[in-house]
């Protein structure tokens, strides 16, 4: 019997340690400077739901549009990533040097995907191909 109250111990708690690791939030719980980016280059009206995750002490935020566009921010709101699956990513939000970079290589192609790592950038083209550049939008090589 007390092996069966502390399996379900272990697992009651685990189950409510999941649970507070994701959590749906409203757009207002979004930090400000999210929230700027969000109005900034698209429509709050296009938020089908927002993701609050716990990253360690802090948490992190995952804002998914209605166009299936996933949008990540740190705690402090600060942008991390955009996924927009198909689509280009929106002009602004990728630095100039790799749109530059991008269009005079790979002409026939665009951005769908953009990281902003702790030491390089990465972008995913239409067509699959992942590119690495340093943070000042300098070309690195492809990912394999």
């Amino acid at each position: 019997m007390k092996k069966i109250l502390a399996v379900w111990a272990i697992l009651t708690i685990s189950l409510t340690a999941c649970a507070d690791h994701h959590q749906l939030v409203e757009y207002s719980d979004l930090p400000a400077q999210a929230q700027v980016f969000i109005q900034k280059y698209f429509n709050v009206t296009d938020v089908a739901f927002i993701e609050r995750e716990r990253d360690g002490v802090h948490h992190e935020y995952q804002v998914h549009l209605k166009n299936d566009t996933e949008i990540e921010f740190d705690y402090q709101g600060n942008f991390k990533s955009i996924d927009c699956q198909v689509l280009k990513v929106p002009t602004g939000i990728v630095p100039e040097p790799i749109i530059n970079f991008v269009q005079t290589h790979y002409p026939n192609s665009f951005v769908v995907e953009y990281v902003v790592g702790y030491r390089h950038l990465t972008v995913e083209l239409g067509t699959g191909l992942d590119l690495i550049f340093d943070l000042e939008g300098h070309f690195i090589r492809i990912d394999d």
